[in-house]
């Protein structure tokens, strides 16, 4: 995405076209976050009706304990897709923005370098469904934060120069070891 707000915002006369497709990709990714959430509440709150907290904590120790380990072998688990790249030639700026952002903001749908939103989804689904909106939200903007820095700033081709494979299997390795330490802690939470 700050491939393509980046290029824009450096054309005097495509800046605001830039940034119309960066605020669509915020409101995209918002609106698709709302939709998981419609998924993800009530899911949960069945969960909670049917198991006690302490074997809900239980579930979600195993389930970070398997990201974490899928993290530390470079097996993130996610789909090899990515947003289609025709549609920068098929829509103007906003609706292309938003078209992105409800595909990015769906979360199942695109790559992933860690296994950390699953494990965070995992958690809202387990333990506090009613914060799903509010958790989805939070990832979608922050996502729509971190390309718009990297749209507005020239660093954005150094930070994609270090995306390399030793890179991500260092990045991929600390999230691993984050995982195993909250599988660990929610185990011991539970046990006590």
């Amino acid at each position: 995405m700050a491939g393509v707000a980046g290029p824009m915002l450096r054309e005097r006369d495509q800046r605001f076209a830039a940034v119309r497709f960066l605020i669509a990709l915020a409101i995209g990714g918002v609106a698709a976050a709302l939709v998981l959430a419609l998924l993800v509440y009530p899911a949960g709150r069945l969960l909670a009706s049917v198991l006690p907290r302490d074997a809900r904590l239980l579930v979600l120790a195993a389930l970070t304990a398997v990201l974490g380990v899928a993290d530390l072998r470079d097996r993130t688990p996610h789909m090899w897709r990515q947003v289609p790249q025709s549609l920068v030639r098929q829509l103007p700026p906003g609706p292309l923005g938003l078209v992105w952002g409800f595909d990015l903001g769906l979360l199942f749908s695109t790559q992933k370098v860690v296994s950390l939103l699953w494990a965070a989804i995992g958690a809202v689904l387990l333990l506090d469904p009613a914060l799903a909106p509010w958790a989805l939200g939070a990832f979608a903007i922050t996502a729509s934060a971190v390309v718009a820095l990297w749209s507005f700033t020239p660093l954005s081709i150094t930070v994609q120069a270090k995306w390399s494979p030793a890179w991500l299997r260092r990045i991929r390795w600390v999230s691993g070891s984050i995982l195993l330490t909250a599988a660990v802690g929610a185990t011991l939470t539970a046990l006590t």
